[in-house]
């Protein structure tokens, strides 16, 4: 083994805690889409569209 080797260290990687990490973030992503289209529906267009321009800048 070489001397740079020694110092390497394989980390421990929890794959259910992952996988739960992974669920949360995806159900966290759908509310803000849904919570997103519903202020978008209930915005007259002219705010909404210069929210998005700020976005885009």
């Amino acid at each position: 083994m070489k001397p740079h080797e020694k110092s390497l260290k394989i980390p421990k990687i929890n794959l259910e805690e992952l996988k739960r990490l992974k669920e949360e973030n995806f159900e966290e992503r759908l509310r803000f889409i849904d919570q997103y289209a519903e202020w978008v529906m209930k915005t007259p267009n002219r705010k909404w569209s210069s929210e998005q321009k700020k976005l885009m800048e």
